[in-house]
């Protein structure tokens, strides 16, 4: 049993909780070089190699919630909503990339 974060009612037992993602943040990784790879298994001789770390970038959660299936669902179709102008735009933009190269 939980309360739901958006109808703000009290589920049944056994019903299933939802996480709702409602904030995130971009964060970017440094390169950084790692002294000692982990693991090996049976061959011992793969167990202390140097392996570099390019870092990257990407999205971290910052605040999620619990929610019921039928509000999930909801705010699901609302986020899909949301980002199809914005993938249509990319889009747009790599086809234009494609046709000048």
């Amino acid at each position: 049993m939980f309360r739901c974060h958006f109808c703000q009612q009290t589920t049944p037992a056994k019903t299933t909780r939802h996480s709702v993602v409602i904030e995130e943040r971009e964060k970017r990784y440094s390169s950084q070089k790692r002294e000692f790879k982990r693991g090996g298994g049976r061959n011992f001789r793969d167990r202390d190699e140097p392996t570099p770390d390019r870092g990257g970038q990407g999205v971290e959660i910052m605040r999620e919630v619990s929610a019921c299936p039928t509000c999930a669902a909801k705010q699901h179709e609302i986020k899909r909503i949301e980002l199809e102008p914005a993938l249509a735009a990319t889009e747009g933009l790599d086809a234009g990339n494609e046709e000048q190269s």
